[in-house]
């Protein structure tokens, strides 16, 4: 959709109005664990692919001038360095953020789903995926989860024209509309959201600046770039399907079965990577997302966004790359599985 120039004040404010959907069931919840729609995370999510648009255009090792335009353009409560250490100077976002309603969801119980693995290991794919939020094999633990057939809500985005940063917002809006999900164990596939009237999705040479080769990426401590192996972008996609229950049916046995390679390769703590503290996790960099073909039929996209773990965790480099090779390895020979350009 053509971007809106309206003055606002003294200044001249770029508009963008979108409609969200989502496609598969998400955890999104209010201070008492409601599910309902919400700002919030959504102004996360863009910060998150901010930084990716921006990782494209510029040096990665000047971040801290990333974090300052970062700061001006979504807000922040930094402490001043100009003024006295107990001073803090925060300023307001300046992508104003509108989602409209504010409604609870109304998914009342998870549908029913074939199990992963065999006999007693045997669990609902849906579970296996969404373990925490999802309780049991029909019960949430949330209440009434925004659901992908009932639940949608119009998005209008503002920002100043010209202001420092903005540049990289469109690209922005076309990334989490191809690779965007919200909510709990969002990076399995829950909550993925399309923006409708956001029809393009990335084509190759368009996707060719944020992707770099996986190795490369093992040197930064943040996701700031989808990995690429000979030349060729790490997306992998599945067969389309009617229904989101059977899009999560092939992603939890993927995910099953890559767990299991690592675990054969003693690299599951780096596909998982687990950090200190009893139970204490950092999510996977191997994403899931489900997308929309032009027929309406759902489709499941495997992406790896490849960083360097976290610092109380220190593989051997050398077992890093060759548990991440063997599940590139794996997911390229995979059955039911293609690689993607986009």
């Amino acid at each position: 959709m053509q971007t809106q120039p309206l003055e606002t004040g003294t200044e001249k404010m770029i508009t963008r109005k979108l409609q969200v959907r989502f496609l598969t069931p998400a955890f999104l919840g209010d201070a008492e664990q409601n599910g309902q729609w919400r700002t919030p995370p959504f102004k996360h999510l863009l910060r998150e692919w901010w930084r990716v648009a921006w990782a494209a255009h510029n040096d990665l090792s000047n971040w801290r001038r990333m974090r300052e335009i970062e700061g001006g353009l979504f807000g922040h409560a930094w402490l001043d360095p100009k003024k006295g250490e107990d001073e803090v100077k925060a300023r307001r976002s300046r992508v104003l953020v509108r989602l409209t309603p504010w409604a609870k969801g109304k998914l009342h119980s998870m549908p029913s789903t074939r199990p992963v693995g065999n006999g007693r290991n045997a669990v609902a794919s849906h579970l296996y995926l969404g373990y925490g939020p999802v309780k049991s094999a029909s019960e949430l633990k949330m209440a009434h989860p925004l659901s992908p057939s009932k639940d949608l809500a119009g998005l209008v985005l503002a920002w100043p024209e010209g202001g420092a940063g903005t540049e990289y917002l469109e690209d922005t809006l076309v990334l989490i509309h191809a690779f965007g999900t919200l909510g709990g164990r969002s990076r399995n596939g829950w909550g993925s959201l399309i923006l409708e009237r956001e029809s393009r999705f990335l084509s190759l040479e368009n996707l060719a600046r944020f992707v770099k080769p996986w190795r490369d990426c093992l040197r930064e401590e943040w996701a700031h770039a989808i990995g690429e192996d000979k030349g060729r972008p790490l997306i992998w996609t599945t067969p389309a399907r009617e229904k989101w229950e059977a899009i999560i049916e092939d992603l939890a046995s993927i995910r099953k079965q890559v767990n299991a390679l690592a675990k054969q390769q003693r690299g599951r703590e780096i596909v998982n990577q687990p950090v200190a503290g009893k139970g204490a996790r950092v999510p996977s960099t191997l994403r899931f997302k489900v997308r929309q073909d032009e027929n309406g039929r759902l489709y499941g996209v495997i992406f790896h966004m490849p960083c360097k773990p976290p610092a109380a965790f220190h593989p051997d480099d050398a077992a890093l790359h060759r548990v991440w090779q063997q599940v590139h390895r794996f997911l390229d020979n995979h059955d039911i599985l293609e690689r993607s350009a986009s």
